[in-house]
């Protein structure tokens, strides 16, 4: 297995199979369960920019939109922590998760060729 290095992290898998080199985008699963109510909610879609390694950026206002958080996001500090928590994780392994009281966030980096089955499952 080859994997890239970033200079602040070191890697321990390939991002390659979940890059989308046309769009420069990485696909992924995210899914939102309330605690409050044990409501699960997911979405997938290319809301990851693939820098050396995927990164979330603007991509979190779509998947936040389509989740029912986007009114989360009107907070800038906590938009740049929850963007710099998953990149950290996502440096790591393929797959994010973030907790508070209300929620808790799990982002799984989807295949890119598996991509369309996944949309087919919504």
């Amino acid at each position: 297995m080859s994997s890239v290095r970033c200079w602040w992290f070191p890697v321990s898998y390939d991002p390659a199979p979940f890059t989308d080199e046309d769009e420069d985008s990485i696909w992924c699963m995210v899914t939102v369960t309330l605690r409050n109510t044990g409501e699960t909610r997911t979405t997938t879609g290319d809301y990851l920019d693939a820098e050396p390694m995927p990164a979330l950026a603007c991509g979190i206002e779509e998947a936040a939109s389509e989740l029912g958080l986007i009114h989360l996001l009107s907070d800038e500090a906590l938009y740049i922590k929850v963007c710099r928590e998953v990149d950290r994780q996502l440096a790591l392994r393929p797959r994010a998760m973030l907790a508070c009281p209300e929620f808790s966030i799990r982002i799984d980096l989807v295949p890119y060729g598996d991509s369309d089955a996944w949309l087919e499952e919504d």
